[in-house]
């Protein structure tokens, strides 16, 4: 049984908030943080009336919101349970990660997590550039509906695209930044799969269980004269992912 950790809200829940909307709040976080796991039926209206100290009109404006966001799914006479997130990303010659979640009506953010400049060592060979050139290596993490999805280690060439770190945080994506600094278009050169454990970090990052695994994906993006423009690793959360290939993407 969950535990309740949840503090009694009171009628002046906060002062930018409603009770209804830190009711949706509470349980949305449980939703993010894994409380609530996709697929399980949340607890019925009474005991979530009484957990927050609300009445069912309040709760159900709650869950209202949640399924309007796409959180939950309430199913006539069965309860209402955590939606399941499965997206389909399919691997393309222009693969995008906002198109291919756009295309199923769903939409990612791009959280900036890290980011330095270093010499090129193992990006080398895929940027097709010096051992000793330098890159600017950039992590970041998607999220879907708030909870993660997939974390990127990617490679940017310098000079061409130093800096490139501040302008993906600005802009939440890479397409965009890349446009931004003069790449309008790119296609991908390769795409490579595996699937392994993650490590502690990883997991904590993805907000698994070490016990799950991860899709892995190393890739390669050139410009329109075939110019590696960004070399990278995506960790995809196994549960939540399922890449699909579309061999006429691959063409050439």
């Amino acid at each position: 049984m969950l535990k309740d950790t949840t503090p009694f809200i009171a009628a002046d829940a906060t002062d930018s908030l409603s009770r209804w909307e830190a009711i949706a709040a509470a349980l949305r976080d449980d939703i993010v943080q894994g409380r609530f796991l996709p697929g399980q039926r949340l607890p019925n209206e009474l005991l979530l009336a009484q957990r927050f100290r609300v009445n069912r009109h309040t709760l159900r404006q709650a869950m209202q919101a949640l399924a309007r966001e796409g959180h939950v799914q309430v199913r006539q006479g069965l309860g209402t349970f955590v939606r399941e997130l499965v997206l389909d990303y399919a691997l393309q010659r222009r693969t995008r990660l906002s198109e291919n979640l756009a295309s199923v009506g769903e939409r990612a953010q791009r959280e900036l997590l890290a980011h330095e400049q270093q010499p090129a060592h193992e990006w080398a060979a895929a940027l097709r550039v010096s051992a000793r050139s330098r890159i600017e290596c950039v992590r970041t993490r998607a999220t879907v509906r708030g909870r993660p999805v997939g974390l990127t280690t990617a490679a940017f060439p310098c000079p061409r695209l130093a800096g490139i770190a501040e302008t993906i945080a600005r802009r939440g994506s890479v397409t965009a930044a890349l446009a931004e600094r003069g790449v309008a278009d790119y296609t991908r050169a390769r795409s490579a799969v595996s699937a392994r454990l993650p490590s502690a970090a990883e997991a904590d990052a993805l907000a698994r269980a070490a016990s799950q695994p991860v899709l892995v994906v190393q890739y390669v993006n050139v410009d329109g004269a075939g110019v590696p423009v960004e070399a990278g690793i995506t960790l995809f959360a196994a549960d939540a992912v399922q890449l699909t290939v579309e061999p006429e993407g691959f063409a050439a």
